[in-house]
């Protein structure tokens, strides 16, 4: 009877071996299950990449939006250094380099107010300069006749109010 006794036993130990392998191999539960991801829906997946595709055309277009701005503000700055230049220009065009506006300057072409300024810098003392503002003078003055028209009285400073070097 013992002989038996170890032979059912042993029969027992076998088949709790191997009934569980043969439960996997006929697609029966494992005794070690590996949890699996549970799958996201294909429209909540779609839904999601759509919230971060407008999400991330928000920001494109805050971004430009800043950048618009930035641009605005700096094309206005931009016109206003160039009024204020053409400003100081048009002193420029208009003054001589004593800071004397040019006598009749309104009769003068461009051109001739050029000439005049080149002119009034090639001249190094204050005496030449006023001689020059003179016969400059002379010369629009004749140009206001025969036009038939007269000179405001603000065109030009008057050469006594320099106060030349030579008492003039």
């Amino acid at each position: 009877m013992r002989k038996s006794a170890i032979i059912v036993l042993g029969a027992s130990i076998a088949l709790a071996l191997v009934s569980p392998v043969m439960a996997q191999g006929r697609g029966g539960s494992t005794p070690r299950q590996t949890p699996t991801p549970t799958p996201t829906p294909r429209g909540d997946q779609l839904q999601t990449q759509d919230r971060l595709k407008d999400q991330d055309k928000l920001h494109d277009q805050d971004q430009l939006k800043d950048q618009d701005k930035l641009h605005d503000q700096d094309q206005l700055r931009d016109q206003d250094k160039l009024h204020d230049q053409d400003k100081l220009q048009d002193r420029d065009r208009l003054h001589d380099q004593d800071g004397l506006a040019i006598y009749a300057s309104e009769l003068m072409t461009p051109a001739e107010r050029s000439a005049y300024m080149t002119r009034m810098r090639s001249l190094k003392t204050v005496q030449e300069r006023n001689a020059y503002r003179e016969q400059h003078r002379i010369e629009m003055q004749q140009r206001a006749r025969e036009r038939g028209v007269s000179i405001p009285s603000g065109s030009g400073q008057n050469n006594k109010q320099q106060g030349s070097e030579d008492g003039n």
